[in-house]
């Protein structure tokens, strides 16, 4: 990218690739993360993203991560301290980061949104999945099974969610490291209103389920027994976590064909087992 000697001549370091993301690439410096938004185009992008997720960011709690956000030959950029950990790896997860992922989100969905979970926007994702995955009988069994609950989803007073804490989104504190905290949620670019049991259905289906399945149940309910009325919060995720791994085969069958057969057969049996076996009363 054109940018970077610029940036690399203003801070007087040099700069290296991270993982980026759909809307932005990222870089990593002496200290310091530099996450770079092309200039304003069809999704939100340069400084505009660059401030809102600045402002995600320390309306979550996390100001004190947040360095600057300025625009630069139009490109958005996005300053951060660099945190002192990799992304989330099964062997690296500890009880430590548990209670502080845990105690994070509690925190994060007490801000309280205005309006209430739409009961159309989910009937349209019910019918979208139905319609992408029209040829998977499981699927549609599903579906069905999924549109018998939209009553208790539908009218849930909304929270503040970063909605997307997948595994890449998840970084684990290097063992050495100290004054930081076990485990950050990273990425608040989609932060916005949502259902906290939605957040917490993508941190499952997408990081936590790599412990496996057992493990991760016993850690979804670890962090669901933290929140103030868990037993509310754990029956919605009855919805919540078949509709994600639905969401994800859709993702596949529309964005990445070539991975749509193999998601299938890693999700489908996962999403169903999941609600076969559901308990309605938290363990």
């Amino acid at each position: 990218m054109e940018i970077i000697p610029a940036l690399e001549a203003r801070y007087r370091m040099r700069l290296t690739p991270l993982v980026g993301g759909a809307e932005a690439r990222t870089f990593a410096g002496d200290g310091l993360v530099f996450k770079v938004y092309p200039p304003l185009a069809a999704q939100p992008g340069g400084i505009y993203a660059a401030r809102l997720e600045a402002l995600n960011m320390t309306k979550a709690g996390l100001g004190e991560w947040v360095v600057e956000a300025y625009s630069l030959e139009q490109y958005g950029i996005l300053v951060t301290k660099r945190y002192p950990g990799a992304n989330f790896t099964p062997e690296r997860f500890s009880q430590a980061a548990l209670d502080e992922l845990a105690q994070f989100f509690v925190r994060l969905h007490a801000i309280q949104e205005p309006g209430v979970v739409s009961r159309s926007r989910l009937q349209d994702r019910l019918r979208q999945f139905g319609s992408t995955l029209h040829d998977l009988p499981q699927a549609q069994q599903l579906v069905g099974w999924l549109w018998q609950h939209l009553e208790e989803i539908a009218g849930t007073p909304q929270a503040f969610c970063h909605r997307d804490p997948h595994a890449g989104n998840i970084l684990l504190k290097h063992p050495e490291a100290q004054g930081v905290p076990e485990a950050l949620v990273v990425d608040w670019i989609r932060a916005q209103a949502d259902d906290p049991a939605r957040d917490l259905a993508i941190l499952t289906t997408g990081t936590l389920v790599m412990l496996g399945e057992e493990q991760a149940l016993a850690s979804l309910q670890h962090i669901v027994a933290h929140y103030p009325e868990p037993n509310a919060l754990w029956r919605r995720l009855r919805f919540w976590i078949p509709l994600t791994y639905l969401h994800d085969m859709h993702w596949f069958r529309t964005k990445e064909p070539t991975g749509f057969e193999a998601a299938v057969a890693e999700k489908m049996p996962k999403a169903l087992r999941f609600y076969r076996n559901f308990k309605l009363e938290l363990a």
